[in-house]
């Protein structure tokens, strides 16, 4: 008898940019989630959340929440419940603009390795290689459990994609819109029209969201000087950064760094 063999198609590769364990403030009010990756979300408590169509969502301790890329959600923040989150990348999927929150209630499975992930976090020398395995493993088997089309794709303009590698790449580099629709062998208005139909935002926006989310990450660790972060990101001016900065996360870098600085105990953390 003959045997039908299957062919899988390429494998999504999930990566993890960032892992986290904070107590929430005043500085996670009104703070724009914008950027390239994904978000995993779940709060021990309630009294922080996002803003949907100008309406609370509080997000609760019994679900665990994933945000896509370029969701655009606002968040609010009156409470000080801990929040452990992941920031990672799925190589085939940058979701579906029509699905910008995505509510997982837990189950057996997911709770046990949610406090897993949350008690090794908290260790005073965390093993990162075994953090980021087990925030993968999380994210992943999240993942599972959202509809098909949540991570359908069928928007999206592989034109696009490259200009958006290309940024992610070049974040250092000043736009120039004549450049970037020559790699992509369209006119420049043709180029805006289309990549904003795919980001939802123009190539300068997606730039800047790249920068500093960037920023953000390095801001994480005291390796480098706030000066040193400007130049790594591309923004010449110390003020233009501060000030974009804060509007974007809610408070300058120095206050941004010491509230999310991994080198504080959690108790610390809270204002």
């Amino acid at each position: 008898m003959n045997k039908t063999i299957q062919t899988l198609p390429e494998p999504p590769q999930v990566s993890m940019d960032y892992a986290g364990d904070l107590r929430l403030g005043k500085f996670w009010d009104k703070i724009r989630l914008a950027g390239h990756f994904w978000r995993f979300y779940h709060h021990d408590g309630t009294g922080a959340g996002l803003l949907i169509n100008g309406k609370r969502l509080d997000l609760k301790p019994d679900h665990c929440y994933i945000l896509p890329p370029h969701c655009n959600l606002t968040t609010w923040c009156s409470g000080h419940p801990s929040q452990l989150y992941i920031h990672f990348e799925v190589s085939l999927s940058m979701g579906n603009p029509r699905f910008p929150l995505h509510a997982i209630p837990l189950n057996t499975e997911l709770e046990t390795m949610l406090n897993e992930l949350r008690h090794s976090l908290r260790k005073d020398k965390p093993d990162c290689l075994h953090n980021s395995l087990m925030a993968i493993a999380l994210c992943s088997r999240a993942l599972t459990m959202l509809p098909p089309e949540a991570l359908l794709e069928s928007e999206t303009d592989k034109r696009m994609d490259l200009i958006c590698d290309y940024l992610r790449t070049h974040i250092e580099n000043e736009i120039n819109i004549a450049f970037l629709a020559g790699k992509v062998q369209m006119t420049p208005n043709a180029f805006l029209r289309l990549f904003r139909e795919n980001t939802g935002v123009t190539p300068y926006q997606y730039l800047l969201q790249l920068r500093y989310n960037h920023a953000s990450k390095l801001l994480h660790s005291y390796q480098y000087s706030i000066d040193e972060i400007c130049e790594m990101v591309g923004v010449k001016d110390r003020f233009h950064f501060s000030r974009t900065f804060k509007k974007i996360y809610g408070v300058p870098p120095a206050q941004y760094r010491k509230n999310y600085s991994s080198a504080l105990p959690l108790e610390e953390q809270q204002e």
